[in-house]
């Protein structure tokens, strides 16, 4: 943790947000302390939930469901002569089908399923990572007659970074032509989860920062 004063580090954050004001609205802001790496900064694959606790004796026969896991890359630059960024919040909107909404036609309601999360005391790294996971029965619910693979083969992602309230960086797991697209489906919120609501809590602890708590509700 940086040894220079609460007072001081709020001021050189505030210093950097007041140089991002006329950022553009899509796209990377200036200076950004957080930027999306490469050209496939948004993975996903479909895994197995930890078996945690599980019986030696219990378990079914059949095959299990998968999670889906969307994974984020991106660097940390924090404002000299910081060494850790305060915080970071990310949001992300995963595509999927309502192949039961009223009305909607052979290709079902496009949704956004969202999500997001908080790291905080993000060290300054060129590497770092952040994850979020979509429940078996979410991914079931919200695909088309292809199946669950369309989460990982067609659909898209559309993840934000934030830094103190203002929007540093996206990225778009598949390119698309009109960079609004994400807003144009119907959200649904709460079926994305951080790591800390769904069984990986447990998983690769020491690959992602740390997350901030929060208060009951949230």
């Amino acid at each position: 943790m940086s040894i220079l004063p609460t007072s001081v580090r709020h001021s050189l954050l505030a210093v950097i947000l007041a140089g991002l004001a006329t950022a553009p609205l899509f796209g990377q802001a200036t200076n950004s302390p957080i930027v999306f790496v490469s050209h496939e900064a948004i993975t996903t694959s479909f895994v197995d939930a930890p078996q945690v606790g599980a019986s030696a004796e219990g378990g079914g026969s059949g095959e299990k469901a998968k999670w889906l896991k969307i994974e984020f890359h991106y660097s940390c630059t924090p404002p000299a002569p910081l060494t850790f960024l305060d915080s970071a919040e990310f949001r992300v909107w995963v595509e999927g089908r309502d192949m039961f909404a009223p009305g909607a036609g052979p290709d079902g309601l496009a949704v956004a399923l969202t999500g997001k999360v908080t790291y905080i005391n993000i060290a300054a790294n060129k590497d770092v990572y952040g994850v979020f996971y979509v429940h078996p029965s979410t991914l079931a619910r919200y695909s088309t007659s292809q199946g669950t693979e369309d989460f990982d083969r067609k659909f898209n992602v559309h993840v934000e970074a934030y830094v103190g309230g203002v929007k540093m960086d996206i990225f778009d797991k598949n390119k698309e032509q009109d960079p609004n697209w994400y807003s144009q489906l119907h959200p649904i919120d709460g079926l994305v989860y951080r790591q800390d609501q769904c069984p990986f809590i447990v998983n690769q602890v020491d690959r992602y920062p740390a997350i901030k708590l929060t208060t009951s509700g949230e």
